[in-house]
């Protein structure tokens, strides 16, 4: 009598559906870290553009400019975009709250002036 042996066995299949879990697992949190490092690359890119923008506005009024050595981000003229943020200062997705802080010609974006 000849069996004729057609198709898989339940444990061919279920070894299967573990390689896939496993390969959907390590791809799912490789794409997520790769995610969270364009999102901090993102802002820090929005960073330097609020720089940019804080050194041309010295340039206009560093004579009305106090001696604070820190400029406002509300007196910049910046768009939403420039502004939002996807890590800000608490790890949340929300608007950036800092300042550019300048002393004798350097700038950089602080979370707080003092």
């Amino acid at each position: 009598m000849k069996l004729n042996k057609k198709g898989f066995t339940l444990i061919e299949l279920l070894a299967v559906v573990v390689i896939m879990l496993a390969i959907s697992v390590m791809a799912i949190s490789s794409i997520s870290a790769a995610i969270e490092r364009n999102k901090a690359k993102q802002d820090n890119a929005k960073k330097e553009t609020i720089v940019s923008i804080a050194k041309l506005y010295y340039e206009e009024h560093k004579n009305s400019l106090g001696t604070s050595g820190c400029i406002q981000l509300a007196d910049l003229d910046l768009t939403d975009n420039e502004i939002k943020c996807d890590q800000c200062n608490d790890g949340k997705s929300g608007t950036f709250s800092g300042r550019v802080k300048y002393n004798n010609g350097n700038f950089e974006y602080v979370d707080t002036c003092s």
